[in-house]
């Protein structure tokens, strides 16, 4: 089973995960991050490291963060690794719903792009579905 590591803006990421687990229960090989100012770079690289390495359990790391661009995102970068680890910025609760389910059996690849393909479908403008 690929492990799913949210590193975000201050607790973004854990209460995605409390609110994951209140629709779906429990969610298996799932953790956070959380930055907070002020933030120590190694001690977030550290950390992120340790997580990877409890939540890889032989099939990748997908990790989620919350936009392109941010401190979380950025420090999350460098673990980018071909098969092992991915790094999605715009982490939304549909698409943590989408994947949290679905990790078995499954390349880390594949469920980056479903990952990704969750997050944008997930997006609707209330007011043009109304008026339509």
């Amino acid at each position: 089973m690929i492990g799913i590591l949210i590193v975000s803006h201050c607790d973004i990421g854990k209460e995605l995960i409390k609110a994951a687990e209140l629709i779906m229960g429990h969610i298996e090989l799932i953790d956070s991050v959380s930055v907070s100012q002020p933030v120590n770079s190694q001690e977030l690289i550290d950390l992120i490291s340790k997580k990877i390495e409890e939540l890889d359990k032989g099939e990748g790391v997908l990790i989620l963060t919350d936009m392109f661009g941010g401190t979380p995102c950025n420090i999350s970068l460098p673990f980018l690794e071909r098969e092992r680890v991915e790094v999605l910025a715009g982490v939304n609760l549909p698409m943590l719903i989408a994947i949290a389910k679905d990790r078995e059996g499954i390349s880390l690849k594949e469920l980056s792009k479903k990952a990704k393909q969750a997050g944008k479908q997930s997006i609707t403008l209330a007011g043009e579905l109304i008026s339509a």
